[in-house]
């Protein structure tokens, strides 16, 4: 399988290699736990492929960790978008959604871009204003 990128028609890499993990960071309480996905050995094409497998419903950052280079990427927001691109629900339920998909950039995106349903009464103000009703974990406690 061939994943091709859309912008300049080159094969683009897949979102993990079989010498990476995905960590997961969770915040409980006043520390962060890592734990790590069972995707060691496993290539992923894309971030649904890796959503079709894993959740991540209580992580706050997922990082793509290189076993070989010791080197770590927060793909958060990548993984985020992902998810968002499966949501049919609306903004007001954001408590449906992973912590990590709540606190990113993707979901202001996502508010931002919601049109309500045509021929919805109750939705008149585009929630792309700050005074739609429901702010994410960054609007309301910073980055």
């Amino acid at each position: 399988m061939t994943v091709t990128s859309t912008r300049q028609n080159q094969p683009a890499a897949p979102l993990t290699q079989s010498r990476e993990i995905i960590l997961a960071v969770t915040t409980l309480g006043r520390g962060h736990f890592i734990e790590e996905s069972d995707c060691f050995g496993t290539t992923f094409a894309t971030a649904a492929e890796w959503l079709e497998a894993h959740d991540g419903e209580h992580a706050t950052r997922l990082i793509r960790f290189d076993l070989d280079a010791l080197h770590g990427e927060d793909i958060s927001e990548a993984i985020a978008d992902a998810w968002l691109d499966d949501f049919d629900r609306t903004p007001d339920d954001e408590h449906l959604l992973p912590a990590f998909v709540r606190t990113s950039h993707a979901w202001e995106r996502w508010c931002a871009d919601f049109k309500p349903p045509t021929g919805d009464p109750g939705q008149t103000v585009p929630f792309r204003q700050r005074g739609h009703g429901t702010l994410n974990h960054r609007q309301q406690f910073g980055a």
